[in-house]
């Protein structure tokens, strides 16, 4: 937080001096020396008291600050501000199966993809009946059981049915499961909520669109470009919870929920707007480089690392920043494992990287040479 919450002096008292003031005020020619009756049966009181004031009231006082609140009664104060937490959300897939002609796969059916060391297996439901023609493949569309990330699951991952059908041959998703999101954690929800008190509705500025957005489950980001299309116009541009440009039904999502009859005002936006959300276009960037390693470190681990580092920093520079070649070279001196490197180029150049303004970078290829 950046400020101490100040806690009166008086829920600060201990027990020692609210047990002293107790005794001050024993009846003329009681006892109060330790041991005694009168000792004995206020000292319990003078504890409680004490564990009221410094714990439970100064907790209660927190509970009441959205800084410091968590939990279901930060969702309260939320509530009262007409903020919401985002729900999570299941992921879903393309499924491709391989089988006999004429074989049916039912909707219902379940694919899993084994669990791994990092991770338990993840089940997906078939939504919809494929039948397997002379093609002998058939792509079918499927949703995690359980809603997470832990249902985002790299392409190939998917590769069993739980239950066999016949005639099937093989099963895979040849691109990953995406769209997965867990529930929104306690500091993102203190962020938005936060920002509801320091920001508040304009009746269609362009915070308010930005707002919006990340009001809905699976935004993970958002750029707003006003009068994109002459006087009226707007355009949102979405990422998804991982950072990168928010697919087809993250977008119909947004867009459903913020202007989804024109100019009409069916959604949040104000009437005579019209609203076109889009995921940004993708910029990628390319990285190679020569390094001088530590001898202990393997170059696919910290390309790994490397790679993840700079998908953050491109996530935090947004549409239409600069993307700073110095920075991309720190960020690689600072990976474990590096003890220098030479020969850096971003895209096959050693210079900063302009975004236009409806433009996000993606980490490409990160290549290390001999």
């Amino acid at each position: 937080m950046p400020y101490k919450l100040p806690i009166p002096d008086f829920l600060q008292e201990n027990e020692e001096a609210i047990h002293r003031r107790m005794l001050e005020k024993a009846p003329p020619g009681i006892s109060t020396r330790e041991g005694d009756f009168f000792w004995d049966a206020t000292r319990p009181t003078a504890t409680e008291v004490s564990e009221v004031r410094r714990v439970l009231l100064v907790e209660t006082l927190r509970l009441a600050l959205p800084q410091y609140s968590y939990g279901a009664w930060l969702r309260l104060l939320g509530a009262l501000r007409g903020v919401w937490e985002r729900e999570a959300l299941k992921a879903k897939v393309t499924i491709t199966i391989e089988a006999a002609p004429g074989t049916v796969i039912p909707a219902g059916a379940v694919a899993v993809a084994p669990a791994e060391a990092d991770r338990p297996a993840i089940e997906f439901i078939i939504l919809e009946k494929g039948n397997v023609t002379e093609a002998e493949a058939v792509d079918i569309e499927a949703e995690a059981i359980e809603p997470g990330v832990k249902g985002n699951v790299a392409a190939g991952t998917i590769i069993a049915l739980k239950e066999s059908i016949d005639g099937v041959f093989s099963i895979t998703n040849l691109e990953a499961a995406t769209g997965g999101t867990d529930i929104e954690d306690d500091d993102s929800f203190r962020e938005r909520m936060l920002y509801s008190y320091q920001d508040p509705p304009l009746s269609g500025a362009k915070s308010d669109y930005e707002r919006w957005a990340l009001e809905v489950s699976g935004v993970g980001g958002v750029f707003v470009e006003p009068l994109w299309d002459g006087p009226g116009t707007v355009k949102v541009m979405i990422l998804d919870a991982s950072g990168t440009p928010g697919g087809q039904a993250l977008v119909d999502r947004v867009q459903q929920y913020i202007a989804p009859d024109g100019r009409n005002g069916g959604g949040v936006a104000p009437i005579g707007a019209l609203v076109t959300v889009t995921p940004p276009d993708i910029k990628e960037i390319n990285i190679s480089y020569t390094p001088i390693m530590e001898e202990e470190f393997a170059i696919d681990s910290i390309n790994d690392k490397f790679k993840k580092a700079l998908q953050q920093y491109y996530t935090d520079i947004g549409a239409g920043g600069v993307i700073r070649f110095n920075k991309v070279s720190a960020i690689l001196t600072g990976i474990d494992g590096i003890k220098d490197h030479s020969g850096l180029l971003v895209n096959d150049v050693a210079e900063n990287i302009q975004l236009s303004s409806t433009e996000v970078a993606v980490s490409g290829v990160v290549e290390a040479n001999e």
